[in-house]
């Protein structure tokens, strides 16, 4: 998943969390729980987007990884990934 694909699913997450439904009484712990866990899942991913943008830098080679290090996480967290290995 590349960091624009993590903040994506971040954001889809949230919504899904922030979406109003009438809950019976006997079910709003289970629904409580399931809306804790899709805001936990999204601060993963959106934690994820963070790292995976912090490592690209900006495009001007603006980051401080060595060389290496920078092509891997630009090999794992960039949507350039896809367009260039098709």
């Amino acid at each position: 998943m590349t960091g624009a694909e993590h903040y994506r699913e971040a954001e889809r997450l949230l919504d899904l969390s922030g979406q109003e439904a009438e809950v019976d009484v006997e079910e709003a712990e289970s629904y409580v729980a399931f809306l804790g866990v899709c805001v936990a899942r999204a601060q993963v991913h959106a934690t994820l987007a963070v790292a995976a943008a912090t490592a690209l830098g900006s495009e001007g080679g603006d980051s401080r990884l060595p060389a290496k290090d920078r092509a891997a996480w630009f090999d794992v967290a960039s949507e350039c990934r896809k367009t260039a290995a098709a």
